[in-house]
C-alpha cells in the first residue's frame, strides 16, 4: 500500500482511508489503533519513525496488538 496523495478533508474520507489499511495492513491498522487508544506511546512512534523501512516492515508485521 502506498500512498502519495494525501488529501482528507472529511471523516468520511478519513474512515475510507482507515479502511483500507486495515483490509490491506491489519497490523499497521492495529499500531495505529493502539496509539490512538493511548497503548502506545508517542516515543514508541518516534522510535518506529527513526527506523529503517525494512526494519519498519518487520516490526509491523510482527506487531501484536496491546491489551
Amino acid at each position: 500500500m502506498t500512498i502519495t496523495n494525501l488529501k482528507i478533508n472529511t471523516q468520511a474520507d478519513l474512515d475510507n482511508l482507515m479502511s483500507e489499511v486495515k483490509a490491506e495492513s491489519p497490523n499497521l491498522f492495529q499500531f495505529i489503533s493502539d496509539f490512538i487508544n493511548k497503548k502506545v506511546s508517542i516515543e514508541e512512534v518516534e522510535a518506529f519513525l527513526k527506523m529503517e523501512h525494512e526494519i519498519q516492515q518487520l516490526y509491523i508485521k510482527n506487531y501484536k496488538a496491546r491489551t
